[in-house]
């Protein structure tokens, strides 16, 4: 062995030996929600003062999205605070939109009225409007009471399935947990990026044009109302089971069909348990072990050595049919002084660096 391989084992000694097991597979689904704008230092949690409090999920289309307490007393625009809450709040009583969606978990779907009139009657013009928020801050914490305040912030993401057709050949993640000297992996389900929605200034935005659109119908009665928002969708004509257009799964029409679903699916609400709660401690202990190691079954590979390169290397860029080279023949110098100096064939070829040796 050469000195530099003797060297390189010094300074990478192995510390420590694991069993590995598998989880087996249950019908509980393992998410991995990763956060870009948050550190890793202050997770949404309690102890760090950002609890979610409600957690829903489309499970059909993957739209996930997390509501998250903010303190109001601290660092805190009580004004906007309390706009954004009455704009959330008209567009429930306006539209039904009870969760405050929008964007592409609503699929970009366009306002609907509820009928009978009724939004026309709790739609406060502006004036009203403003005397209302100058009287709630004057009552700041007596409003967030009757939730009237924006006092939650709104992350999302789209779960992407890693069973799906399009993650093939694509890295498997799992979670691991250790026991001792055993680590036990889980399989990871899906994935998603939480990131901050704008969900209250979609709202905002949709109130100023209503409010516009009605104070132009009072100045001029006789002028033709502008046509009512749509979505994307509506406007798009089916054929038979299909798009319409030249009959190719293009990436648009693919578009326009999830946007669609997204739309008509319904929010799923689901139980958040604190990281630090006792049931999450169970849930843990419970899913993520192997409860039988010793009747565990061992794991066997389904490949060689060659075909193992073949599968982590990049493709190749000749033709199919030309069969693989296998890697030249290392030679390594032989330290000891005794050996005279000869070479030794490292892969196999002994006899051939013999003769080459004693050339």
């Amino acid at each position: 062995m050469s000195p530099s391989r003797v060297q390189d084992d010094d300074d990478d000694p192995v510390t420590a030996t694991y069993d590995v097991y598998l989880t087996p597979a249950q019908s509980e689904q393992i998410l991995l929600l990763q956060y870009p704008n948050r550190v890793r230092t202050r997770p949404y949690n309690k102890r760090h003062g950002g609890c979610p409090e409600d957690v829903r999920v489309k499970p059909s289309t993957g739209f996930i999205e997390v509501d998250v307490g903010l303190n109001t007393t601290f660092n805190f625009n009580k004004y906007k605070g309390l706009q954004w809450g009455d704009a959330l709040q008209t567009s429930h009583d306006l539209h039904g939109n009870a969760t405050g969606t929008y964007g592409p978990a609503a699929g970009f779907g366009g306002a609907k009225p509820r009928s009978g009139g009724v939004g026309r009657q709790t739609l406060k013009d502006s004036a009203a409007r403003d005397t209302q928020i100058a009287n709630d801050l004057l009552a700041f914490y007596d409003a967030e009471s009757d939730k009237r305040v924006l006092r939650t912030q709104t992350l999302g993401g789209q779960i992407t399935r890693h069973d799906a057709p399009e993650e093939a050949g694509k890295p498997v993640y799992f979670v691991g947990a250790f026991r001792d000297d055993q680590l036990h992996l889980t399989k990871v389900d899906g994935t998603a990026h939480m990131r901050p929605q704008f969900h209250h200034l979609d709202a905002e935005e949709q109130r100023a044009r209503i409010s516009a659109s009605r104070a132009a119908a009072l100045e001029n009665p006789d002028a033709r109302p502008p046509g009512e928002a749509r979505s994307i969708l509506a406007r798009e004509k089916k054929v038979g089971d299909g798009w319409a257009g030249d009959g190719r799964d293009r990436l648009e029409d693919r578009t326009r069909k999830q946007l669609q679903e997204a739309e008509a699916e319904e929010w799923v609400k689901l139980e958040y348990v604190d990281e630090d709660m006792q049931d999450a401690y169970d849930k843990f202990a419970e899913r993520m072990f192997v409860r039988d190691v010793e009747g565990a079954a061992r794991l066997k590979s389904g490949m060689g050595g060659w075909e193992y390169l073949d599968a982590v290397s990049a493709p190749r860029r000749d033709s199919p049919t030309r069969r693989r080279k296998r890697p030249p023949r290392r030679r390594a110098e032989v330290a000891d002084e005794g050996d005279g100096g000869g070479e030794v064939d490292v892969t196999g070829g002994g006899a051939e660096a013999g003769r080459e040796g004693g050339e």
